[in-house]
């Protein structure tokens, strides 16, 4: 993974080392014994309440024992991994974390929380962002957009899923790569951000493609590029924002599963296997590719703790630089 090296590997083995636990704690056969809980910290019909709610539904089948969504949004995803920060260790309570994860630190300084205080458990997917605008904005693709924002500074404005999450930052990415300025106006998720977009309140957003496909199709949004460095198969005519205006251009988002510090790792062992399996398995892989999901390389906790430490290390410079700050 880009930014990723030895240190980022060793921070990653001792973030993760502490939640090795006595295997006797939890008999293999008797976890889970009741349903789990996933929480999700933003809105629901948001992309990543869509993407948790598919990997809770399968996950269910395999575990035998509900998996049920607890949407906690707020504080750029801060609030709903506090929850979970603070709850048992047992393996029943999950996060279901976004890229804003790995922002939390440089974004917000003094968390209500240490990210030593959470255990990766493993990485579910990557998610390809596309900047789409209401069809009143006078532009039909990236170049052009552009050059209207050039033109008129600080006029429009774009909606995200709020302060600090990957929306955000992927936005600011795009606006100081393009060296333009717009007008940010933070959402408490991102299903309320689209709803405004789509009846005009707000001019454009760089939001999850999951969430914009749909409305790119039926013409209720103009689609003018994708964030990844390749096309979405579900969308081929439209461009990557790198061939389309900003050459080598790339953000993404991406969702994995954390628990608290102190899980035994029988059950941390357990769930790693049980999700690989069912990001594997052909029911998720077709809700994947309906949303233009992308499904990464199955890691270990140890390798899905050593992605998020190079996450983090790879966003610092952009944030700061963007002078972003939690409120």
């Amino acid at each position: 993974m880009e930014g990723f090296n030895r240190r980022d590997a060793l921070a990653a083995f001792l973030l993760g080392a502490a939640a090795v636990a006595p295997l006797s704690v939890f008999a293999e056969g008797s976890y889970p014994a009741r349903p789990l809980r996933m929480v999700v910290p933003f809105s629901a019909g948001g992309g990543t309440d869509v993407v948790a709610r598919a990997l809770a539904r399968t996950l269910s089948e395999r575990l035998k024992q509900p998996v049920v969504i607890d949407n906690r949004a707020g504080a750029g995803s801060t609030i709903g991994t506090e929850a979970v920060a603070r709850s048992p260790a047992d393996g029943y309570t999950l996060l279901f974390a976004s890229a804003a994860y790995s922002f939390a630190p440089a974004v917000y300084g003094n968390l209500p929380y240490r990210p030593e205080d959470l255990t990766a458990v493993a990485v579910v997917n990557s998610t390809p962002l596309m900047l789409t605008v209401n069809p009143s904005v006078p532009a039909r693709d990236a170049r052009a957009f552009i050059e209207l924002l050039k033109t008129q500074p600080g006029r429009f404005s774009y909606a995200s899923s709020g302060v600090g999450t990957t929306l955000h930052i992927a936005a600011e990415h795009f606006l100081r790569s393009a060296g333009v300025k717009a007008q940010h106006i933070p959402y408490k998720g991102e299903a309320p951000a689209m709803n405004d977009l789509l009846s005009g309140q707000v001019a454009f957003m760089v939001g999850q493609a999951s969430s914009a496909v749909q409305y790119v199709k039926s013409g209720k949004l103009i689609g003018l590029g994708v964030t990844t460095p390749k096309r979405l198969a579900s969308l081929p005519e439209m461009p990557t924002l790198a061939e389309a205006a900003i050459p080598g251009f790339s953000a993404y988002g991406w969702n994995a599963v954390l628990v608290p510090k102190g899980t035994p790792r029988a059950v941390i062992e357990r769930l790693n296997r049980e999700i690989t399996a069912a990001v594997g398995s052909s029911q998720l892989q077709k809700t994947f590719d309906d949303l233009g999901l992308d499904r990464l390389e199955p890691m270990t906790p140890e390798g899905a703790a050593a992605f998020i430490v190079a996450e983090t290390n790879k966003w610092r410079p952009v944030i700061q630089g963007a002078g972003i700050k939690g409120e």
